[in-house]
């Protein structure tokens, strides 16, 4: 297990956020997913730290870091990255980002652009959540469009209420296959709920309201986008979605090999091997 480190960082608004690193050499941070924590890439900071600064976030709310009332929106978390890029003082940066880690990617490439960046690993992620009376069924699939308006507002109000806990236990159940073992998704809830369910149903609404289709065809940066067979996006949203990115690469983990939605945790050696594929060639290109 490699050598992990806990730091902090304050940002404009004056929240303290949590992080965890370890290793040293190019920087790759790491960008979990709704509700998750930076403790649960605990198995990807000891494969990457080896040829690389691996660093793990918690956003404001998750994990460890400070709990505000305040800021529970993609753009405050992209502003959040922001600010830990620059107090770090990190330059050629890879991204990778699960599930809504994905949004606060693309909503920070949307605000301040790629510079800085050389990389993205995209990882599971709906490119638009609430479905639209105008897209067709294949477009619904094709962008990850699940649930009506309606739905999302519906599925906030039991996460941010008194059933909160027991509902977002049973939801984070239902994106791992059977083999998963109980002792981990115990880990899993457990961590998500450090995430207080009020603020959880806040930034739920924010990520299923954003909507970044437009913003694929303008990223000039490599990216690896990563899927799960089984996943509950379907098998064609992150096929889709490399095939709108200029320098999109696809991998799919097949459902048997563990290709949930949590597709690190489930197989951590496929998922490991094919970032480190991609980071290692990037690597290769400035030599």
């Amino acid at each position: 297990m490699a050598r992990t480190e806990s730091g902090t960082f304050t940002t404009s608004d004056g929240v303290n956020l949590h992080y965890l690193a370890a290793g040293a050499g190019p920087p790759l941070v790491l960008l979990p997913g709704w509700s998750q924590s930076a403790a649960l890439f605990q198995k990807q900071l000891d494969a990457f730290s080896e040829n690389y600064r691996c660093l793990a976030l918690d956003y404001r709310g998750h994990g460890e870091s400070a709990k505000p009332d305040y800021g529970y929106r993609v753009s405050r978390l992209a502003m959040d990255l922001r600010e830990f890029l620059q107090a770090l003082e990190l330059q050629d940066v890879i991204l990778l980002g699960h599930s809504a880690g994905c949004a606060v990617i693309w909503c920070y490439l949307d605000l301040f652009g790629e510079a800085g960046l050389k990389g993205l690993v995209l990882c599971d992620q709906m490119i638009a959540r609430i479905r639209r009376p105008e897209w067709s069924e294949e477009e619904c699939r094709q962008y990850g469009a699940e649930v009506g308006g309606d739905e999302v507002l519906a599925q906030a109000e039991l996460v941010g209420g008194p059933e909160g806990p027991a509902k977002s236990a049973e939801f984070l159940a239902g994106m791992f296959t059977e083999s998963f073992s109980e002792a981990e998704l115990l880990q899993v809830i457990q961590e998500s709920l450090k995430f207080p369910r009020p603020y959880a149903a806040e930034l739920l609404l924010s990520v299923s309201a954003a909507d970044y289709r437009d913003l694929l065809p303008r990223i000039s940066l490599p990216a690896l986008c990563i899927g799960g067979a089984a996943s509950h996006l379907g098998p064609a949203a992150m096929p889709w979605i490399a095939a709108q990115v200029p320098r999109g690469e696809l991998v799919m983990i097949a459902a048997d090999a563990g290709g949930s939605h949590f597709m690190y945790l489930e197989n951590p050696e496929a998922f490991n091997s094919a970032v480190k594929k991609f980071c290692d060639a990037l690597e290769l290109e400035d030599r």
